[in-house]
């Protein structure tokens, strides 16, 4: 049975990060401020300048280096940010351990600093199913993205522009900041990549943390426990692994290390082994499903996986998360647990339609019986 504490503790902590995440990505703001100030700047110097292939140069040259400036101290700061979330999520996992094992002479082991910075670095982060990369790459790959884009904005308005002026207006036209959060110009479009880029470093952070939390403390922790987040917004490959337990020891432990995409917000929470009494007077944790279209918010047990949980919802409403074959198959087979096996692969990737209706299990029967396969 999992420690449905930690369940709860973890669901709750997690809610938390997500926050943090998000207002880190927030924080690219000024940053992007900065660019649009320094682009204006460097146009107004040459307003009155013609357009020439050197002027051209000058204005493409000193706005490459003010935005990849800027781009780099906010990765910079980002990445100091999340070398204080591993610290402290350590800490959190020492704190939480030793409030609940009931042992008076217990006292859990906190990894230092370098140690999860070390982890978090050499730990492969999963963009997709089949996609890798590395923390660093992924930092660096942003601040290089973009300056691209701007680069290649700024050479796109001298072939559209007939002078400076009518240049720099056509840029900023597809550059400037707005307020809407859809908005596509390219700031705007740096920003959402911000908050992505940023919510799935802490989610690294967090997490590799916890691993090495459980290397530091392997005489009471026997693995980790997946625990997904219990809404409609919940990724298929993360709905079908809420509650599976990893092995410390396990080969696989990689590939089903959060995040498992971009965005992920499950979390990996260390398990203890049974030889060792838990205090667990309080297990709920937060949901909010989507309920007749309608965001509906409220704790459930902490027991049992994602799709225990979904199964109370009435048939729209799981159709709208599975879609409609898979929502009707769902019902049919009236197994949760059986159910989120068979959506998923060895290694966790959600498995498609055809790729399940092949499948000797229920699931596959059921599915080829619906569409007559």
């Amino acid at each position: 049975m999992p420690n449905e504490i930690l369940t709860t503790v973890y669901s709750q902590h997690t809610v938390f990060l997500q926050r943090v995440g998000a207002t880190q990505g927030n924080d690219v703001i000024p940053f992007l401020r900065l660019i649009e100030e320094d682009i204006q700047r460097i146009f107004n110097t040459y307003r009155d300048r013609p357009k020439t292939a050197a002027n051209q140069a000058a204005i493409t040259k000193a706005i490459d280096i003010a935005s990849r400036g800027h781009l780099q101290d906010y990765i910079t700061e980002l990445k100091k940010s999340n070398r204080e979330i591993g610290t402290n999520e350590a800490e959190f996992a020492a704190s939480t351990l030793n409030k609940i094992v009931i042992r008076d002479d217990f006292e859990s082991i906190v990894p230092s600093a370098a140690q999860v910075n070390a982890i978090a670095i050499a730990t492969p982060i999963q963009l997709s199913e089949s996609a890798y990369t590395t923390y660093n790459s992924m930092m660096s790959n942003y601040w290089r993205k973009w300056t691209d884009e701007i680069d290649a904005l700024v050479q796109n308005g001298f072939v559209t522009g007939q002078n400076i002026d009518e240049i720099a207006a056509n840029v900023f036209k597809q550059m400037r900041l707005e307020k809407s959060t859809v908005s596509k110009n390219l700031l705007n479009r740096a920003h959402r990549s911000a908050k992505s880029v940023a919510i799935t470093g802490t989610n690294h952070y967090a997490n590799t943390a916890r691993i090495e939390f459980v290397d530091q403390n392997d005489n009471v922790l026997k693995g980790y426990r997946l625990i997904s987040v219990v809404d409609s917004r919940t990724s298929r490959k993360c709905r079908a692994l809420d509650q599976k337990f990893i092995p410390k020891d396990s080969p696989k432990l990689s590939s089903f290390t959060p995040p498992l995409h971009i965005n992920c917000r499950t979390a990996l929470v260390y398990e203890v082994d049974e030889r060792f009494s838990l205090d667990d007077a309080d297990t709920k944790r937060a949901s909010s499903f989507e309920v007749d279209g309608k965001r509906d918010p409220k704790p459930v047990s902490s027991e049992g996986i994602y799709y225990d949980k979904m199964k109370s919802l009435k048939a729209s409403d799981q159709d709208n998360i599975l879609g409609p074959t898979m929502g009707k198959a769902f019902r049919k087979m009236n197994n949760p647990s059986e159910f989120a096996n068979a959506t998923i692969d060895s290694l966790g990737n959600p498995l498609t339609i055809k790729e399940m209706q092949k499948k000797d299990n229920e699931l596959g029967a059921i599915l080829r019986q619906q569409t007559g396969g």
